[in-house]
């Protein structure tokens, strides 16, 4: 993860937040172009993310949800104005999946990330802010014009019985030398389909590792009896839909 120096006005951020940061060096992380994040070294090490009003608010609830399960940093402040959003989120020890030293060594790397995948998805669903992530999906998905019929050739109905991360993908996973430190990026969470995490784990290992060799063992490591085949064609086809 990628961080340089900047200068960064405080006074532009909501004072709850303010507080946190007051004196601390600041550097920007962004990886995105939707949301600025920037690392805060200070009294805490921790994350502040901006994105436009309305757009972290549920990865708030859904780091909040997780880190009562000691798999997601604590959410220490969120907070809106009329333009933005900030999330103020405790920095996890450790690197992301895509650093070079997990990268280096692609078979462990797909074989604890189909386990920490299936870690997530055997937590308790009770409590879970939000509880059809899997609707959401498909009704999203009908929005933006998709015929959902098309997904009729799968023997295979979605269901809502799961706790997703919803974007499982390397850079999402933080671990030190492959253990597990807790999961990022969370604001496409909830209860969900397991499949969909499942199509997106593939997915990252193909194009982070720039093969497919290692899907079996990310899959055996998940656990095949718990993969429905025509569950995983059916999010493969609908996340092809929705590209």
């Amino acid at each position: 993860m990628k961080r340089t120096e900047v200068s960064f006005d405080i006074e532009t951020i909501p004072l709850t937040i303010r507080q946190f940061i007051n004196g601390a060096t600041i550097y920007d992380s962004s990886c995105s172009e939707h949301a600025k994040t920037l690392f805060v070294s200070g009294s805490e090490r921790a994350f502040l993310k901006i994105s436009k009003r309305g757009t972290l608010e549920r990865e708030y609830h859904m780091t909040k949800f997780l880190h009562q399960h000691n798999v997601a940093p604590n959410a220490i402040a969120y907070e809106s104005d009329l333009d933005y959003d900030y999330l103020f989120t405790e920095a996890v020890s450790g690197e992301d999946g895509t650093a070079e030293l997990h990268l280096e060594n692609p078979r462990k790397l797909a074989c604890v990330f189909g386990e920490y995948l299936k870690m997530l998805h055997s937590l308790p669903i009770e409590g879970c802010p939000y509880g059809n992530r899997t609707h959401e999906l498909l009704n999203d998905a009908q929005i933006n014009g998709i015929d959902l019929n098309m997904l009729n050739e799968f023997s295979y109905s979605a269901i809502d019985n799961v706790v997703i991360h919803g974007d499982y993908c390397l850079p999402n996973i933080i671990m030190d030398h492959f253990s597990f430190k807790g999961f990022i990026d969370l604001g496409y969470g909830g209860v969900g389909d397991r499949h969909y995490d499942i199509y997106w784990g593939i997915w990252t290992l193909n194009y982070n590792l720039k093969t497919d060799t290692y899907r079996d063992i990310f899959l055996d490591a998940y656990g095949r009896s718990n993969i429905d085949d025509d569950g995983l064609n059916y999010f493969t086809k609908l996340n092809k839909l929705t590209d």
